[in-house]
């Protein structure tokens, strides 16, 4: 790869001084755009995952398509971040269960933060990054920071699954978190190149999505590059910023493992799974054995949760029900037996205590809406 050059105006943005005495969150460094959050949550419906519990965190409960609709250009900034985060931790999980690799630990995030944030420079702060990815055993995956002339190169290293499509995304997203972070943390925008060790051929996974570096395809490895500089850059943020910005807000709150809602979103996901890949819903006894809980256990969780059996098994029948509607052309027979009802008569039913519409009417007046232009 050669050299980066960048032009005038990006070179102005790396040389920018630290702006005097910032010191509240900046939330615009943590920017997402529309695009790529409906790229996520696609990619989590189409993978199995429970795209809808994401927006159910955010207290959305319009169905997955609607959201996905011109309305979605709409959403505030500040929810559309925190839907970003959240739907980034599911397909990374997605990605980690693929490829064999242990998923996040409810603690790793706040780790990471008081890592960064207890540094004086950008520059030591990569470095105790680098330090306690190895110590949490690559579950954020790996960094090492090295300079050549007037440039820092952070390599990142994260799991692969073989699934391109997801495996480009996550490393993607995992990209423009640490840039976003990294700018954040020192009030000033990183700029420079992210490179990413997939082919050219990538770019079709994306939209014409607007980023706050160059990206580069097929190149040798995966990198951010951008002034050395910048390393030398105070951090500017504390802990009480991370708790204040919600992006971050939601990472410090993913619940360990035994936690009653996340066993109620692990379970939303593996009845998604299972529907999804084998047309088929999970009994009570089969979820109880895919998380290691006894059947009276596992009812004990989700009653702790607010939700039960009966209702997760409904919204994720609800959720990729209209999916299937509205974003394929499969005969309501066919759809009904991929969700494994009984007849075409009681999806037909069902779908109208959901929406209020019969399926093919639904069909008719979400088609125009259910991909923006």
């Amino acid at each position: 790869m050669t050299e980066p050059s960048f032009s005038s105006d990006r070179g102005k943005g790396l040389a920018a001084k630290q702006p005097p005495g910032v010191r509240r969150p900046n939330e615009n460094l943590l920017a997402t755009g529309h695009r790529f959050v409906a790229r996520l949550l696609r990619l989590i419906e189409s993978r199995g995952g429970d795209a809808q519990s994401v927006l159910a965190t955010r207290n959305i409960d319009q169905p997955l398509a609607e959201f996905l609709g011109p309305g979605l250009l709409a959403v505030e900034k500040q929810k559309l971040r925190a839907i970003a985060s959240h739907a980034s931790v599911v397909a990374a999980d997605m990605q980690s269960r693929k490829a064999g690799r242990a998923l996040f630990r409810a603690g790793d995030w706040r780790l990471l933060f008081y890592c960064l944030t207890g540094s004086k420079s950008l520059r030591e702060a990569i470095q105790r990054m680098e330090e306690l990815l190895v110590a949490i055993d690559g579950r954020m995956g790996f960094a090492s920071l090295n300079c050549s002339g007037s440039w820092a190169r952070l390599t990142l290293r994260g799991a692969r699954s073989g699934d391109e499509e997801l495996d480009f995304i996550v490393s993607l997203h995992g990209e423009l978190m640490f840039h976003s972070i990294f700018s954040w943390l020192i009030g000033v925008p990183l700029g420079g190149i992210a490179a990413l060790d997939y082919p050219d051929s990538a770019a079709c996974y994306l939209d014409d999505d607007s980023w706050p570096f160059e990206l580069r395809l097929g190149t040798p490895r995966s990198e951010l590059i951008f002034a050395e500089r910048m390393l030398d850059l105070p951090v500017l943020r504390t802990m009480d910023d991370c708790e204040a910005a919600p992006t971050l807000n939601f990472l410090f709150g993913l619940r360990d493992g035994n936690d009653p809602e996340e066993i109620a979103r692990r379970s939303r996901q593996l009845m998604a799974l299972a529907l999804r890949e084998e047309a088929r819903m999970l009994s009570l006894d089969e979820l109880a054995n895919e998380l290691v809980l006894g059947r009276m256990t596992l009812r004990r969780r989700l009653s702790a949760a607010g939700t039960t059996f009966h209702k997760l098994r409904d919204e994720v029948r609800r959720g990729i029900a209209i999916d299937l509607v509205v974003n394929s052309d499969l005969p309501i027979e066919e759809i009904a037996e991929r969700l494994d009802f009984c007849d075409s008569d009681s999806l037909r039913s069902a779908f109208h205590a959901w929406t209020g519409m019969a399926p093919t009417h639904y069909r008719r007046s979400m088609k125009p809406a259910a991909h923006p232009s």
